[in-house]
């Protein structure tokens, strides 16, 4: 019976060391990444405007764990009567060790709220063009189909500045698809 019990737990204890046991690391400095987006976007405060849009973006491994990023949007706001236009540059930190790669990140850049309604022009009217600087915080989920290509989840909040005016936040969640080349 002691012996049963000793094949059993040393068993167990293989099959745990196996298990926990650390995966080689697949993350890669000077690594670049290029793709798209398309889903939800938000403006809020004190109304809520949903619309949708689209992104461009393009990153460039830093480390193996911090990447550079630049990225473009446009998304349409059909209920308020806006065009939204961005670009914002930061970086992200990226666990990039599986195939599961999440990441969180800081961003700044400029928004240009396109109003498509009554705008411009007379007394009382408000401008058509609302240009804003932003604060952003990009987060996502990707998943590596291949070595060479990724699809995933990627959202976006955004402080609107000065943030004393209607809007004074930005919202966004896309999936996308990315390729990636230079590891």
């Amino acid at each position: 019976m002691m012996r049963i019990r000793n094949v059993l737990l040393s068993t167990f204890a293989a099959a745990g060391v196996a298990l926990l046991s650390a995966a080689p690391a697949e993350a890669f400095e000077r690594q670049w990444h290029a793709g798209a987006g398309f889903g939800y976007a938000m403006l809020a405060d004190p109304g809520t405007f949903p619309g949708f849009g689209g992104r461009l973006h393009v990153a460039y491994g830093l480390t193996d764990a911090i990447n550079a990023l630049a990225e473009v949007d446009m998304a349409t706001h059909p209920g308020g009567q806006f065009f939204v236009f961005g670009a914002s540059t930061g970086a992200t930190y990226v666990v990039d060790i599986l195939q599961w790669v999440p990441y969180v990140g800081l961003t700044l850049g400029a928004y240009d709220l396109v109003r498509t309604g009554e705008c411009g022009g007379g007394e009382g009217n408000v401008p058509c063009h609302d240009g804003r600087f932003a604060i952003g915080v990009p987060f996502g989920l990707d998943y590596a189909i291949t070595r060479d290509f990724a699809i995933g989840v990627a959202g976006k909040y955004a402080i609107l500045l000065p943030s004393t005016e209607f809007p004074t936040s930005y919202f966004t969640a896309y999936a996308r698809a990315e390729f990636l080349w230079g590891y």
